[in-house]
């Protein structure tokens, strides 16, 4: 199994009301990486933090824990905290939240929430 955070999240009903449909980031406004400087709020970004191989006394194994940071934007921070509360019930039973902070980000003008998702792939 390899995690695909757009996987996990693009068919959820939840998110979909709030970012849209689609079959690619463009249409569903949850970006790898970087979003677009004209992406529309609100929008989802996600990226890697950390994939490091699990040791165990025989050696690393194919198993990797990986966290990743999901970054969540709207315009308001209801809209944000529902975006981010729709992540958290769409990864639920998929490894576990690590962190979980709100803030304004100026250059946006709107509200974020940042989520650190960690899970045994």
């Amino acid at each position: 199994m390899s995690v695909n955070p757009y996987g996990l999240l693009n068919p959820v009903a939840g998110i979909q009301t709030l970012v849209g449909t689609g079959t690619s980031p463009q249409q569903s406004r949850i970006y790898p990486g970087v979003s677009p400087e004209t992406a529309a709020l609100p929008y989802i970004e996600y990226k890697v933090i950390t994939d490091d191989p699990i040791s165990t006394i025989t050696g690393t194994g194919d198993a990797h824990h990986k966290s990743f940071q999901f970054s969540c934007y709207a315009l308001t921070y209801d809209g944000v905290q529902a975006l981010a509360d729709a992540i958290h019930a769409a990864l639920e039973g998929n490894g576990h939240q690590e962190y979980r902070s709100d803030s304004y980000e100026q250059p946006v003008k709107g509200h974020t929430v940042f989520i650190n998702w960690s899970f045994i792939d």
